[in-house]
């Protein structure tokens, strides 16, 4: 599936894009969870009264909108749940996705803890992740950790809804460049983001990631990349799936759970137990995301990544 240029291009320039990887028929049962995790959120808001509209006539790429519209940061409460069933997981733990990642972590695969739910709504700042690398969201020395990311879109993204842009090349040197903290520039209140000085990165060199759904953007952990904002009227729904040998350091936050193990060499029966890796996985990632707070609809993050760099 994954063709030898590509394999090369990922190590030369920091990324490569994989079209067609998953149809409709893999990719539906996840829009399906989607729709399953609105739905509760929209019932839980309207129980305590933020919401006085559950918007249940509209479908997985409108009811979020209508919903962020309605009481401001319910795309941001989506994202940050990082609640994983079983067709996300299948998808995560493919065939598909590990043969293709084998190529530049070896044949034992783990998946890392750090993976995202993109729950883009339209026009909305606190989702429009802006410039960084992967890398600077984990301990120092995580970035000597080959540790792939799958971004896969699950509608056609353009730059009008919000597609990805890299800077390819950008991985070279292997460095962590400096970051900034998204809530103490001002530019958007209550982010949670990182961001690399646009002076820090070459214009010139910038490429545009237009995709068709259930294609795959591999991105180097040290690439730098971002998204742009969704002018369009639907949710951009994708995920971000990371990848490492289990040998390797995660470079997770201390006392943090550990990567699932996906595929091992001296086993080729082995199958993840999802169940139990998600199970008690929810209090970590919250310390993680920092999104423990006594009001379940407080959208504010303060994540431990951030530590790294309030200086």
């Amino acid at each position: 599936m994954i063709s030898q240029s590509q394999i090369e291009q990922y190590n030369d320039e920091g990324y490569t894009i994989v079209e067609n990887v998953f149809n409709a028929d893999e990719l539906n049962p996840i829009l399906d969870e989607f729709e399953d995790i609105v739905d509760d959120y929209a019932n839980k808001a309207f129980e305590a009264g933020k919401i006085s509209n559950k918007h249940s006539d509209k479908d997985v790429f409108k009811r979020l909108a209508a919903l962020e519209y309605d009481f401001k940061g319910s795309s941001v409460l989506i994202h940050h749940r990082g609640e994983l069933k079983p067709a996300l997981a299948n998808l995560w733990g493919s065939k598909k996705l590990l043969d293709m990642v084998e190529n530049w972590v070896g044949k034992d695969i783990s998946g890392h803890p750090v993976w995202n739910i993109r729950s883009k709504t339209p026009q909305t700042a606190r989702m429009t992740v802006p410039w960084h690398q992967d890398s600077a969201y984990l301990k120092e020395g995580a970035e000597k950790t080959t540790q792939p990311a799958a971004w896969i879109p699950f509608l056609d993204v353009n730059k009008n809804n919000g597609c990805m842009q890299v800077v390819p090349g950008g991985h070279k040197p292997e460095r962590v460049l400096n970051h900034k903290l998204e809530k103490k520039d001002g530019s958007v209140k209550d982010s949670w983001y990182l961001f690399i000085d646009d002076n820090d990165i070459p214009e010139e060199k910038i490429v545009t990631c237009e995709m068709k759904a259930g294609s795959v953007l591999f991105l180097h952990q040290l690439v730098p990349h971002r998204s742009l904002e969704n002018f369009s009227d639907n949710v951009r729904w994708s995920v971000d799936l990371r990848f490492q040998n289990p040998k390797d350091e995660a470079g997770f936050h201390t006392g943090l759970v550990d990567p699932i193990i996906m595929r091992k060499s001296d086993d080729e029966s082995h199958i993840p137990n999802w169940q139990e890796w998600f199970k008690g996985y929810e209090d970590q990632h919250t310390k993680f995301r920092g999104t423990g707070k006594k009001d379940a609809f407080d959208s504010t993050v303060d994540g431990t990544w951030l530590d790294r760099w309030d200086k």
